[in-house]
C-alpha cells in the first residue's frame, strides 16, 4: 500500500529560516521545544520545514511569502534588539524589516527559497509549480516537494500602510514607500507573476490602502496595553472595502491569473472581491481560515471582542472567519477553502477547553469545521459532491500559530489526522454518504486530491489562456 499524500494551502517554511536565529535553512529539522510548547506559538520549533513535508508525505504545498509589516515592529518598539530577543529573531533582520520597504524583505526571502530547492546533506529537491505537469513531475519522485507560490499580504509588494512616523533610532535610515499607482501596481504583479506566483492574499494585519482588514489580535489582560495593529483604520472614518486603488490591483492579478485570497480581509472587503471575481470568471481562494459559524446578517455588533471567542462552545465568530455568505461565494466561485491548524481560530475556547480534558474528541474544533462547511453548502441546493470538493488543508504551520494540540506539526498528518478523519467519517457517514466516496476516500480528498485537482484545474486553464494570448503570458 503506497504511503498517503498530504497537500497544505498555506505553510510558511521559509519563514523562520528567514527571520530566526537558530534556524538556517528551510530544511533543518529544528525541534527545541518542550512538550507543552509544541501545541503552542513557538520559534523553538520547525512545523513544516522541508525535511518534516517530505517525511509526512506532504508533497504539495502553497509556500507563503511573507515579510512582516515594518509598521508591526514600529508600533511595538524602538529598540530592535529587544524585538530580537523576545522573538528569538536575527537582530540584524529585525533592523532590516523595520528599515526596509517590505518589498525587498520579499525578494530576500524568495531568493532564500532558489537558494534551498536542494536538500544540502541529502535527495530531497523543490520543484517551484508553473504548470500543471510540475505537480506530476514533483509526485513522481519521493524526494520532491511541489511547492506553489503565494504572498500573504500585498504589503510585501510594497502597498503598505504609510500613515505613520517611523521611529527615530540613532543609525537608522529608512526606504520610503512604494508610490501608490496604477503602474506602479501592473509593475509588480508582473514580477510576482514572471516569478510564478499564483496567489496572493490582499491585506494581511494592517490597511495597506487597497482594503480593510479584519481583526486579527486578541488583546486581553496586559496585552490591551500594546499597540493594536487595527489602530491603522483610524482616520477612515466609517469607510470600509477595497479602495479604488485595491480594485484595480484585484483586477490587474485576474488578467495575471493570480487568485486573490481573501483570508485577512473584512467582510466587505471579501465581498467586493467576488464581485470583482465574477466578472473575470476566476474562482477565490481562503488559505487558512474557518467558518464563523453564523450569517454575516445575523452578526452581533462588535462581535471582534475577546469575551466572544472566550464564551463560545462552538466557533470562533469573529470576522476573520468565513460567514455563510463566503461560504457559499467561494463554492460558486468553484474556489477552495483551506482549514487551519490554528486552535482560536477553528473554536471558541470553551470547546477547546472541553476537547483538552477529553469532554469532546480532540479534534472536534477541526470536525465542525468540515461539518459545517458541508451542511451550509448543501443546504444552499450544492450537490453533496461540489460541496464537499471545497475544503482542504490550510494549516499556517511556520506562521507562528497555537496549533491544535493533537497536530502541532506536518509529522501528524499520516500518524494522527488521516486515521482520525477516517474515523470520523465513519462515525457521521450518513451525513457525507450522498458524496458517493467512502470514509477513506473523503479523508483523502480533503488531505490531497481536493487541493491538488484544483490547482491542476486551474494552472491548465491558466496555460490555455496564455496559450491563446502568448504576448501577455508571464514565463511558465
Amino acid at each position: 500500500m503506497n504511503a498517503p499524500l498530504f497537500f497544505d494551502f498555506h505553510t510558511h517554511s521559509t519563514l523562520k529560516p528567514y527571520m530566526l536565529s537558530a534556524v538556517d535553512s528551510p530544511w533543518e529539522d529544528y525541534d527545541q521545544a518542550l512538550p507543552h510548547e509544541r501545541v503552542r506559538r513557538t520559534p523553538r520549533l520547525t512545523q513544516s520545514d522541508f525535511t518534516k513535508l517530505l517525511r509526512s508525505g506532504t508533497r504539495v504545498i502553497m509556500l507563503a511569502l511573507h515579510p512582516i509589516e515594518r509598521y508591526l515592529i514600529a508600533a511595538l518598539t524602538t529598540r530592535p534588539v529587544m524585538y530580537a530577543l523576545v522573538f528569538r529573531m536575527r537582530l540584524e533582520r529585525v533592523r532590516q524589516v523595520l528599515q526596509r520597504n517590505p518589498f525587498t524583505i520579499l525578494q530576500q526571502e524568495y531568493n532564500l527559497l532558489l537558494a534551498y530547492l536542494r536538500q544540502p546533506d541529502g535527495p530531497g529537491e523543490v520543484v517551484i509549480v508553473r504548470r500543471a505537469a510540475d505537480i506530476d513531475k514533483a509526485l513522481s519522485s519521493p524526494h520532491r516537494i511541489a511547492v506553489l507560490l503565494s504572498i500573504e499580504g500585498a504589503h510585501g509588494l510594497g502597498f503598505e500602510f504609510r500613515d505613520y512616523r517611523f521611529p527615530k533610532i540613532k543609525g537608522f535610515s529608512y526606504e520610503g514607500f512604494v508610490p501608490l499607482e496604477r503602474e506602479v501596481i501592473r509593475q509588480r504583479l508582473d514580477w510576482a507573476a514572471e516569478r510564478g506566483v499564483h496567489m496572493i492574499t490582499l491585506v494581511h494585519m494592517v490597511y495597506n490602502h487597497l482594503g480593510t482588514p479584519a481583526k486579527a489580535v486578541e488583546q486581553r489582560g496586559a496585552l490591551k496595553l500594546i499597540p493594536n495593529p487595527i489602530r491603522s483604520l483610524r482616520g477612515l472614518g466609517r469607510f470600509r472595502g477595497l479602495t479604488p486603488y485595491g480594485v484595480h490591483f484585484v483586477e490587474e492579478a485576474f488578467r495575471r491569473y493570480i487568485l486573490i485570497d481573501v483570508k485577512h480581509c473584512d467582510y466587505l472587503t471579501r465581498t467586493q472581491i467576488y464581485e470583482i471575481a465574477r466578472d473575470f470568471n476566476m474562482p477565490v481562494v481562503a488559505s487558512h481560515v474557518a467558518a464563523s459559524g453564523h450569517s454575516f446578517q445575523r452578526r452581533v455588533r462588535h462581535i471582534d471582542r475577546p469575551r466572544h471567542r472566550l464564551n463560545s462552545d462552538t466557533f470562533n465568530p469573529w470576522d476573520i472567519n468565513l460567514h455563510d455568505e463566503d461560504i457559499i461565494a467561494i463554492a460558486r466561485s468553484r474556489g477552495l477553502i483551506g482549514l487551519i491548524m490554528d486552535e482560536r481560530v477553528l473554536a471558541g475556547e470553551k470547546l477547546l477547553q472541553a476537547a483538552r480534558i477529553g469532554e469532546v474528541h480532540p479534534l472536534e474544533p477541526l470536525f465542525q469545521q468540515i461539518r459545517y462547511i458541508y451542511l451550509t453548502l448543501l443546504r444552499a441546493d450544492f450537490s453533496p459532491e461540489e460541496a464537499f470538493r471545497v475544503l482542504c488543508i490550510g494549516s499556517d504551520f511556520d506562521g507562528f500559530i497555537d496549533p491544535i494540540d493533537p497536530v502541532p506539526t506536518v509529522l501528524e498528518y499520516p500518524l494522527i489526522l488521516l486515521p482520525e478523519l477516517e474515523r470520523f467519517f465513519e462515525r457521521e457517514y450518513e451525513v457525507f454518504a450522498a458524496t458517493g466516496y467512502s470514509p477513506q476516500e473523503l479523508a483523502q480528498r480533503f488531505c490531497f486530491l481536493n487541493g491538488v485537482n484544483f490547482w491542476k484545474e486551474f494552472l491548465t486553464r491558466k496555460e490555455q489562456a496564455f496559450a491563446l494570448q502568448p504576448s501577455q503570458a508571464p514565463s511558465l
